[in-house]
């Protein structure tokens, strides 16, 4: 079970995406998943996303493991 706390968006795509060598494939990989989850986005619109941000609050953590499931 992963902490409740913010991430950042290197550390929580590493943890969905443990294996993949390069980073940025990481990242590119969870805003896909993300972005594959409509359900998702719009709860994240809802509580002010924004994507250039560089963490995820506890709160956008919370719902991208309600609906990704836990990494």
């Amino acid at each position: 079970m992963i902490e409740e706390r913010r991430y950042t968006k290197r550390e929580l795509a590493r943890l969905y995406w443990p294996k993949t060598k390069n980073i940025k494939s990481a990242m590119k990989n969870l805003r896909e998943d993300i972005n594959r989850c409509p359900e998702l986005v719009e709860e994240l619109k809802r509580i002010r996303w924004n994507v250039n941000k560089h963490s995820y609050s506890a709160e956008q953590v919370r719902l991208i493991i309600k609906y990704l499931c836990e990494p």
